[in-house]
């Protein structure tokens, strides 16, 4: 019975050794395969920490070589546009150079032009004056005694220094009001103004007229005035004068208008009309007279009623326009001494034969 107790115990005991030797075994097969395990995971974690390191790597590899290309690019436009801009620049240079060159050559062709056109101009003034000249020779020297001829003539240089914007009456009656001096035209080629031209030629007219006996009034012998077209019409009626010439220049936009005229109140004028017969004579008389002394082109007589100094004359009038100062022609003949003395002869001719001297 002993034994058979003995014999369970030991039996007992082995299962016991056994099952803890199993429990060991299994233990340590555990542990290893946990070890294993571990050394998987890491073989794994630093496996993908070096592909992560290669990608990391791979990726700056290639932001390096992109940021070269960028780099290289952009140094390849710059190249680019700084070839591009020499080549605009050299371009834009030449062709200055060109145009600049061309410039000079038209300029220097338009300076020899104009060289030879003054030079022909020249010219033409000296045969001009020699003309001229010899025109003035063939004019007999009028002289009458001092007031011999009984007549009185009115001489009215147009215009004056400064203009007068104040307002009188067109003629006797009207209601229009008229400006009382305008300040005239100038010349195109000698600057000189209309007012000092007429003065000029007034002065000289004066002169002219005594010598062949006429007795001579002047509405301004002075530049520095302020005499309104009533008022010198009202000093050729205080005067008693026989005559009136008023003296003026033509002006306009144009330069190629030339010639002289003279204006004179027609039968239709509102204020004169029984001065418009006598007026019309005088102004025949004197423009084909002054026009065959100059040679200037002959515009005729025209009629006008709507001049103050006209309209209120008492005398028979006639206003001369001496030629166009904006024609470089007239404007120029009119400032030459000679041409004035011709302009002077021809006026006082005509006034001649109106008196029938």
């Amino acid at each position: 019975m002993k034994e058979l107790e003995n014999g369970k115990k030991k039996l007992l005991i082995t299962g016991m050794i056994l099952i803890i030797i199993a429990i060991c075994t299994a233990g340590i097969f555990a542990y290893g395969s946990h070890k294993n395990n571990q050394k998987a995971a890491a073989k794994v974690q630093e496996e993908s920490v070096q592909r992560a390191s290669q990608e990391q790597s791979l990726a700056a590899q290639k932001e390096q070589e992109q940021e070269a290309r960028s780099i290289a690019e952009a140094e390849l436009q710059k190249a680019l546009s700084e070839a591009q801009s020499r080549d605009e620049s050299i371009a834009a240079s030449e062709a200055e150079s060109r145009e600049q060159a061309q410039k000079e050559a038209e300029e220097a062709s338009i300076a020899q032009e104009k060289a030879e056109q003054e030079a022909r101009e020249e010219q033409e003034r000296q045969a001009q004056g020699a003309g001229l000249a010899e025109r003035l020779a063939g004019y007999e020297t009028v002289s009458r005694p001092a007031g011999s001829t009984g007549d009185i003539i009115c001489i009215d240089p147009g215009h004056q220094s400064r203009g007068n914007n104040g307002k009188e009456p067109e003629g006797p009656g009207s209601q229009t009001m008229k400006t009382k001096v305008a300040g005239g035209t100038g010349g195109v080629v000698s600057g000189v103004p209309e007012y000092q031209l007429t003065l000029t030629i007034g002065m000289m007219l004066k002169t002219e007229l005594q010598n062949r006996g006429y007795t001579v009034v002047m509405t301004r012998e002075s530049n520095d005035v302020d005499i309104s077209n009533k008022e010198r019409a009202d000093i050729a009626t205080a005067a008693g004068a026989t005559a009136t010439i008023r003296i003026h220049a033509d002006g306009v936009d144009s330069a190629s208008a030339s010639g002289a005229s003279v204006l004179v109140p027609d039968s239709s004028n509102p204020y004169i009309p029984e001065l418009a017969g006598s007026s019309s004579q005088l102004g025949s008389c004197i423009i084909n007279s002054y026009c065959a002394a100059t040679g200037m082109k002959n515009r005729g007589v025209v009629g006008s009623d709507n001049m103050t100094g006209i309209n209120w004359s008492t005398n028979p009038v006639a206003l001369l326009e001496l030629g166009f100062m904006t024609n470089p022609t007239d404007d120029a003949n009119m400032q030459d001494d000679t041409y004035q003395q011709l302009m002077v002869h021809g006026i006082a001719d005509g006034i001649d034969a109106y008196f029938g001297r």
